[in-house]
């Protein structure tokens, strides 16, 4: 009996399961809950996201010249890019703690920086690296700031980065802040920066997550994607720091090696300058520092954790649209093991992974679990760890006098005509 219906005449049907190329999301955009006091409501409306670029100029000036909004573009763009925002404004409240409700909003209602869970739905872009400057750098009642929690709550969701301020006063008061955290989507940076605000005369220091992601953008766009970290990178914007972080080449007893291996980025200077007395100066601009706060040390790296979510991300996004709901064959599990792995032979061609195969495990896929639709396809990937402790080995080698000893005889050979052997023959 045939298997399809009658038909006099010509058709086409559509064969074939070929592999489909992945492609790799937005991995770049920012975004924020802010405070613009001034803002427009009818463009920036109060626990909404709302999607701009940095150079749209009607929305930026939409933002007003006050709160942390601006504060976050400036940032962005004093490393000489445009950047993808998405931001969450909220109302100002009566204190710091009124605003900080705000901030934290409600996971039910998504409002607040909740309300960056639902801009992919909203505004057709998902941030990827989330900020809350100005309200995330400082303890409560001797506890968690709330604020940074739920900026956490948002990145894991979201598998999203989240760059978090710490206090910035001493090294223990930021070791004290760091000790809330162990998410690998974490990424804490201190001091405080010093800037000049546009139309301000004197400098003020401002938290600096927004330069430190306006760098990360930065080193996205120059190096093809997040798989590179931004540490020991010019920072652009800054005129120092809010106090000084000390950091010698060569040594391991310093405030910068401190933080770092803490989880905690900083900032060095490109050249050291001392006081009298040896007073470090504050005149740090060098991004330093590769770890997140994660306590599992294989994801101790920014770009590794980044790079992984990533490729987590085009998997999920891109096999539903066609590969849901095939009739399982081995044509249909072969076109779907092909399309991952050409996403991962291109990101081993970039150098964004070491390696990367796919396989498919037979134990897995049992004969009931394949009867009820399920397929599962392994694979593995080893993301390229930045190079963070450069180490030479020095040493001494004698054997080495024994070639200035055959270029002495060498030369002693041309310069007087007779080798070293006539000259010892006569002589005897």
């Amino acid at each position: 009996m045939p298997v399809t219906t009658f038909n006099h005449g010509t058709r086409v049907l559509r064969l074939g399961d070929e592999p489909r190329p992945i492609e790799v999301a937005d991995y770049s955009s920012i975004g924020a809950v802010v405070t613009a006091p001034d803002a427009d409501a009818s463009v920036f409306p109060p626990d909404e996201p709302v999607h701009f670029y940095t150079h749209e100029a009607d929305k930026v000036a939409a933002l007003g010249a006050t709160g942390t909004a601006i504060d976050i573009v400036n940032a962005i763009r004093a490393q000489g890019i445009e950047g993808s925002c998405v931001f969450v404004r909220v109302e100002e409240g009566a204190d710091t703690a009124a605003t900080i409700a705000n901030m934290v909003g409600s996971a039910a209602s998504m409002t607040g920086v909740h309300g960056l869970s639902y801009a992919l739905g909203h505004v057709g872009i998902e941030p990827d690296i989330l900020l809350a400057p100005g309200y995330d750098g400082f303890r409560v009642d001797n506890a968690k700031n709330p604020v940074a929690d739920a900026v956490e709550q948002v990145a894991a969701k979201l598998q999203s980065v989240a760059i978090l301020n710490c206090p910035g006063s001493a090294k223990e008061a930021d070791y004290e802040y760091r000790a809330d955290f162990s998410s690998r989507l974490t990424y804490l940076v201190s001091p405080q920066v010093r800037v000049l605000p546009t139309g301000a005369t004197e400098i003020v220091n401002r938290p600096a997550s927004p330069y430190a992601a306006g760098l990360m953008i930065k080193r996205d766009k120059e190096k093809g994607g997040p798989y590179w970290s931004p540490s020991n990178q010019e920072c652009l914007g800054i005129l120092g720091l809010s106090r000084p972080v000390t950091f010698f080449d060569g040594e391991t007893d310093h405030e910068a090696n401190y933080l770092n291996e803490n989880g905690i980025a900083t900032f060095i200077p490109a050249k050291m300058i001392q006081g009298t007395g040896g007073q470090y100066a504050a005149n740090g601009r060098i991004f330093w520092g590769n770890r997140t706060t994660s306590l599992d040390p294989l994801w101790v790296f920014i770009n590794v954790v980044r790079t992984r979510a990533t490729i987590e991300k085009a998997i999920i996004r891109s096999f539903r649209p066609w590969a849901n709901d095939l009739n399982m064959s081995p044509q249909s599990v072969l076109a779907i093991m092909r399309s991952l792995q050409e996403l991962l032979d291109e990101l081993i061609g970039v150098g964004a992974i070491l390696g990367g195969q796919v396989f498919w495990d037979r134990d897995v896929n049992t004969n009931a679990a394949m009867r009820m639709g399920k397929l599962r396809v392994e694979f593995d990937a080893e993301e390229a760890p930045p190079i963070e402790d450069l180490i030479f080995g020095s040493r001494r080698n004698e054997a080495y006098f024994d070639n200035l000893a055959a270029e002495i005889e060498r030369r002693i050979s041309v310069s007087f005509s007779r080798t070293v052997g006539e000259y010892q023959a006569l002589a005897a």
